[in-house]
């Protein structure tokens, strides 16, 4: 690899710096305390529609904020101002979880909202900085490796959970619940400090904006609908959020259902914690492999490299045996070869998505660009469950209560064939200037 850009490497820590929040936030902590901790008073209903309503709340607070905080961004020119702001507030309220008392399921929800809406917006400031610190010629393997990063703080702060939730006593901690609920400020002082570097290494000129905050929200509406409209009328950049929205649905529904899926055809608690280790084993080095390759061949090409993969994953999820294979004369669970296959890509089409994005839109609006791709990302995972719930529907089976949902999990499939077939619609086509009027 080359010599990184200034800023470069700083920028791509930002995404190991974040993970803290990804990790014990969204992933590990918080969905196993609201049930067990917080909502402990609550019915088993009552606990699945409140949980579920506290995600959704978030999820849609980000689709609605996004275009408009990156138009707000654009027009001000002060995307790390803002990106710092919101990364700030989402560290205190990770770091405020670890204060909510037992059976406070509302405070719960509250912060985790607060925490969440803030985690994505800071994200979206964050992706758009990538066409600051990178060229045309680095640009893929940059954003694979700021996604390295973060399959690497996954990989390690899965190692610590694991280690303070086992070995609480050893630690100083009276009770696993309580090494949990400590997971939570440690996740706040990690995305603090792996922040540094960006504060410290990234500069952006400030735009003169001489209009108030109010004045700039207004503005930003306006400018988001403007946005629209351009992608609309700019059709290779339409086709592809079209594909990304498809695609990336189908791999945002493998990573939010599979430890459900695992467990409820058969596998135990280990062997999924074991899975998770394998994608982020995984996940590491071909993150990086595939910015590579994609700068070398062409990130279209390793896009629809990994939503073969993903393709793959969908088939043998749905007709995996809980029974150990043989590989090699070893005995292996079939899930941690599905884990690794999709450690293989997942990385690898996150980055090259945003790589690629970043590449076929016009750079002096980058942002606000950044705000639709970031609404797209954030609302995907919504016509996965959904095919997953219809399956579950039409296919229940009283003498194989499994079937339907291994129905389901082949009916993604679906969702990658289309993201697919719109990708190829899309072109190859980048950003190109339009060409000034002759005289």
């Amino acid at each position: 690899m080359s010599k990184l850009p200034k800023g470069a490497l700083a920028w791509a820590l930002y995404d190991w710096a974040n993970t803290g929040y990804a990790m014990i936030g969204l992933a590990l902590i918080f969905p196993r305390l609201y049930k067990t901790y917080w909502g402990s008073g609550l019915s088993d209903s009552d606990q699945t529609f409140w949980f579920t309503l506290t995600v959704g709340v978030a999820s849609f607070c980000v689709f609605v904020l996004a275009p408009i905080l990156g138009s707000i961004a654009e027009l001000g020119g002060i995307r790390k101002k803002l990106l710092l702001r919101f990364a700030t507030v989402g560290m205190v309220a990770c770091a405020a979880m670890y204060l909510v008392d037992e059976g406070d399921y509302l405070s719960a929800t509250l912060v985790y909202i607060v925490g969440t809406v803030c985690f994505y917006s800071a994200n979206i400031f964050f992706d758009s900085m990538l066409e600051r610190v990178s060229t045309a010629q680095n640009r893929h393997t940059i954003s694979g490796l700021g996604f390295s990063f973060g399959y690497a703080a996954g990989f390690l702060l899965l190692l610590i959970t694991f280690l303070a939730t086992t070995y609480y006593e050893p630690l100083g901690f009276g009770s696993k619940l309580d090494a949990s609920r400590f997971l939570f400020v440690l996740a706040a002082a990690w995305w603090a400090i792996f922040t540094l570097p960006l504060v410290l290494r990234f500069h952006e000129e400030p735009r003169h904006n001489p209009h108030s905050l109010a004045r700039t929200a207004r503005l930003g509406l306006v400018e988001a609908w403007v946005t629209l409209k351009a992608i609309i009328r700019q059709r290779n950049i339409l086709w592809f959020l079209i594909a990304y929205q498809f695609y990336i649905d189908g791999v945002n529904t493998i990573i939010t259902t599979a430890s459900n899926y695992g467990s409820t055809i058969g596998f135990t608690e280990q062997q999924i914690i074991t899975a998770f280790f394998c994608v982020q084993v995984a996940g590491v080095p071909c993150a990086v492999l595939f910015g590579l390759l994609g700068q070398k061949i062409g990130p279209r090409k390793m896009i629809f490299v990994a939503i073969l993969v993903y393709l793959v994953v969908s088939f043998y999820g749905a007709f995996m045996d809980t029974a150990p294979t043989v590989i090699f004369g070893m005995e292996v669970s079939e899930i941690y070869i599905l884990a690794t296959l999709i450690g293989l890509c997942q990385g690898g089409i996150q980055a090259l998505s945003r790589s690629y994005f970043t590449s076929i839109v016009p750079p002096e609006k980058t942002v606000a660009y950044f705000g639709f791709y970031s609404m797209i990302g954030k609302s995907a995972a919504i016509l996965g469950p959904a095919l997953m719930g219809l399956s579950a529907l039409l296919f229940n089976n009283p003498e194989h209560p499994v079937l339907s949902t291994r129905i389901g999990m082949g009916m993604i499939s679906v969702l990658f064939f289309f993201g697919a077939g719109f990708l190829a619609v899309a072109g190859r086509r980048k950003y190109a200037p339009p060409a000034a009027p002759q005289a």
